[in-house]
């Protein structure tokens, strides 16, 4: 009964130290397949990478790069500023109106 336990716990350790010697491996020469934290790369916000083709532009409240297709939009004095969410958008507004 002895032997078993102590094959068990063998078995046990030895799976232990083979995932960590994988996880060292893959953080050392990585996959390139798998993001840094061993997961698929994806788009920022969950959006598919379709959404995320073409131009972006800068939202002026926080600085945040938006595709311009998904953006809030607001036309001002000829031009078109792209907000990355409706709270920006009214941020701008509300320090727009009180300057």
């Amino acid at each position: 009964m002895v032997r078993l336990l102590l094959y068990v716990f063998d078995l046990v350790m030895a799976t232990i130290v083979a995932w960590i010697l994988s996880r060292v491996v893959q953080r050392l020469f990585g996959n390139p397949r798998l993001g840094p934290q061993g997961r698929r790369p994806s788009a920022p916000g969950g959006a598919s990478r379709s959404a995320i083709a073409g131009e972006t532009a800068r939202d002026p409240v926080c600085g945040m790069f938006v595709s311009t297709e998904l953006s809030h939009r607001l036309r001002q004095g000829g031009e078109t500023l792209h907000f990355c969410s409706r709270e920006c958008l009214e941020r701008f507004q509300t320090h727009a109106t009180k300057s």
